[in-house]
């Protein structure tokens, strides 16, 4: 290797991965979830009723360049960029010199968490970031009341910060040394530090019964039995989503046992990992895991890998001369198909309806352009004061196409209305008129609200303004309808939030 590229190996493999999150972030249309998370942005609070409040920060940030989704993108790509370098410094800190350049590596290739956590604006970008420094501060042994200040930050990223929370207290507990600092006045420095970076979640959901708690912790609470098939089932396609040759080597490496200066670290990241992966996969007999759920296990489980990657090539171990290429060559080039497909739907008559969850996704451009093409459509939109989408994430996709054209107040009025039961007025949009849209595929007219019962046929006053065929690739994408209701004869009921009202208090329901 040249001596240039062993001198900046490190930001060489930095950069490559952030070109190639330049490149993702561009192609992809406006997700389910990023649209959603626009509207936290716009609503700045101390938490939210599905996530705390780091990603609204993320939103916000991004929101200010004005660049429509891109935008919004920007700073995730950015701070994933951070976090791997401060994952990979933690690994050499931790772990000795050699896993720092093949944790980096890890980071950069594995499709899953550069999607998921590099590309796409979802709580797990800010989660990755603060999980790593609290991972470098582990690995220095900062002292506990500054530590206490990272997992704070972690906290307020998302609820998966809780089982790390708990893990790293059994480990603290679990050794003598370490046990007597926590129950001593370093652990309650730590403590007061997370709790005064913390406070906005615990404040928030005070203020308002706690619904976020009881809505995460209803997900996981079914009256199902255990599926058997499930837990090996969701490891196999959590290890598709790494990749094959990734996702290996991260078992491996958990599994793998080596004694040395360094294995108090490594048995703090198993610590760490091990508990929530088990749990996560008991879950999966039970319930629906979402893939994304076991992104900070595999981020805890980088530095292993990275390490006992270090040694193989130190050793010069056979299967580098097959995995390097296979490792280097198809992530990139996967992700970059996936990426066509969802947005020209290229794989689709493979997929199938049933199977394809990108099929009514659209680029912003593409939606902006079809209503243009309907000049009285277009101009009632400008001038609409009250958009109303039919479900919780089709609102951001509506605000992304309009951009600075529309003042709009975006909605939904569905019993799944998440974060706008909040955000709405105190009079909860009564005596207001406004334009109902939805979402659908030409095959399930689900979304026509002529079409539809529940609260679309609540609506006062409906009447036909018109649609819009959308095209993906070379066949047809979703249809977006869009009619016209008001005014609202009072305020709007919400199953929960200030506005939510007693169910015999209102006769609607």
């Amino acid at each position: 290797m040249p001596s240039f590229l062993r001198r900046h190996a490190l930001p060489l493999i930095l950069l490559a991965g952030l070109l190639l999150r330049l490149l993702l972030l561009v192609l992809l249309p406006p997700g389910y979830d990023e649209a959603y998370y626009l509207f936290y942005g716009a609503h700045p609070a101390l938490s939210y009723f599905d996530h705390p409040a780091a990603v609204g920060l993320w939103a916000w940030l991004g929101s200010q360049l004005n660049l429509g989704i891109i935008g919004l993108r920007l700073p995730v790509a950015l701070s994933y960029t951070i976090a791997s370098a401060v994952l990979a410094q933690a690994a050499r800190r931790g772990l000795g010199r050699g896993s720092d350049l093949w944790t980096a590596a890890l980071t950069v290739l594995c499709p899953l968490l550069l999607l998921v956590g590099g590309v796409l604006l979802l709580p797990d970008a800010p989660l990755l970031l603060l999980l790593s420094l609290v991972l470098w501060g582990l690995a220095i042994d900062l002292p506990w009341g500054r530590l206490g200040l990272l997992l704070g930050g972690l906290t307020l990223c998302k609820y998966h910060a809780v089982p790390l929370l708990l893990c790293l207290a059994c480990w603290a507990l679990s050794r003598p040394a370490t046990r007597k600092r926590l129950l001593g006045p370093e652990g309650v420095r730590a403590l007061l530090s997370w709790l005064l970076v913390s406070a906005p979640l615990w404040i928030w959901n005070g203020q308002h019964g706690w619904v976020s708690f009881f809505f995460q912790g209803g997900r996981t609470v079914k009256d199902s039995g255990f599926n058997l098939a499930g837990p090996p089932l969701f490891l196999a396609s959590q290890l598709v989503a790494l990749f094959p040759t990734i996702g290996v080597v991260l078992v491996m490496a958990l599994a793998a046992h080596r004694h040395d200066q360094h294995s108090d670290y490594r048995r703090l990241l198993r610590w760490l990992s091990l508990p929530p992966l088990v749990l996560f996969l008991l879950l999966a007999g039970r319930m629906q895991v979402l893939i994304s759920w076991l992104v900070p296990i595999w981020w805890i489980l980088l530095p292993l890998a990275g390490a006992w990657l270090a040694e193989a090539w130190q050793r010069r171990a056979g299967f580098l001369r097959w995995w390097l290429p296979l490792t280097i060559a198809l992530p990139p080039l996967l992700a970059l198909v996936a990426t066509v497909h969802v947005r020209s739907g290229l794989a689709a008559p493979l997929l199938g309806a049933t199977q394809d969850t990108s099929r009514e996704l659209s680029s912003s451009h593409e939606l902006r352009a079809a209503l243009q093409a309907e000049p009285r459509l277009w101009s009632s939109l400008q001038q609409a004061d009250l958009l109303v989408g039919e479900r919780y994430y089709e609102p951001g996709f509506l605000a992304l196409a309009l951009g600075r054209d529309s003042t709009a107040e975006f909605t939904t009025f569905n019993g799944d209305a998440r974060g706008f039961a909040f955000w709405q007025p105190k009079d909860g949009f009564a005596g207001r008129s406004g334009i109902v849209f939805g979402f659908n595929m030409p095959q399930r007219d689900r979304a026509d609200p002529a079409e539809r019962r529940g609260w679309l046929n609540r609506l006062p006053g409906v009447e036909p303004l018109g649609a819009v065929q959308l095209q993906r690739g070379d066949g047809p994408g979703p249809v977006v309808r869009f009619y016209r209701f008001g005014p609202l004869t009072g305020p709007w009921p919400r199953r929960y939030g200030p506005g939510a009202l007693n169910p015999d208090d209102d006769p609607r329901r």
